[in-house]
């Protein structure tokens, strides 16, 4: 039997080695991107502190002071989807009317979060609840009575989230909160429609 040229011996050895080295370079690394989705059940959790400008207006009322004050924001929740978030939101707003008077805003809110894209960072925020005020004529009419009024409340809110671990992160947001107070009764007699509009932007902290 004739002997197989040694050139063609090295071809059918590269050959036969060839598919399994090919097969172990494509293979695919895992990725070490976070993901910016959540996992579902998980607790949501937000709380930082915001820049925010309010204003009150009524029927009748000027509505041109703008009052300049910082917030603080807190949410506590959990995660329904890997896009959906739904929690209870608390935002609290100290300030003073230009008289040196304090007045005093709460939000009880319950919130919805929503992620249109699951890889991106971008989110929409939506609330409702009630507003606890306190000396809220104060920013409409001077001289006013103090006394703590109760209102239909609504949130509007997006932001930006960065996922820095995969539990932990931060996000950046601008919301408006509104405060419905309806008619309310002071010194000089009824104030009607009274209205309180809160435009914030700010920075929290988010665990998940």
């Amino acid at each position: 039997m004739r002997r197989i040229p040694a050139s063609v011996a090295h071809v059918i050895l590269l050959l036969v080695l060839f598919p399994p080295v090919a097969a172990a370079q494509t293979t695919t690394q895992p990725s070490t991107t976070l993901p910016l989705s959540s996992v579902r059940g998980n607790p949501w959790i937000v709380g930082g502190g915001s820049a925010t400008t309010l204003l009150g207006d009524c029927t009748g009322c000027a509505a041109d002071t703008y009052i300049h004050s910082g917030g603080v924001l807190a949410i506590v929740g959990g995660s329904l989807t890997h896009r959906t978030d739904v929690g209870g939101e608390v935002f609290f707003v100290p300030t003073k009317t230009a008289a040196g008077d304090p007045i005093r805003t709460l939000y009880v809110m319950g919130t919805f979060q929503f992620r249109p894209w699951q890889s991106s960072g971008f989110f929409m925020r939506v609330g409702s609840g009630m507003a606890v005020v306190r000396n809220w004529l104060g920013s409409v009419e001077a001289g006013e009575r103090v006394f703590t009024s109760k209102a239909f409340a609504l949130g509007l809110g997006a932001g930006w989230e960065w996922r820095l671990t995969p539990r932990f992160g931060a996000q950046v947001f601008g919301t408006q909160h509104a405060a419905a107070l309806g008619d309310l009764t002071g010194n000089r007699g009824t104030v009607e429609n009274v209205m309180g509009n809160f435009w914030s932007v700010g920075a929290a902290v988010v665990i998940r």
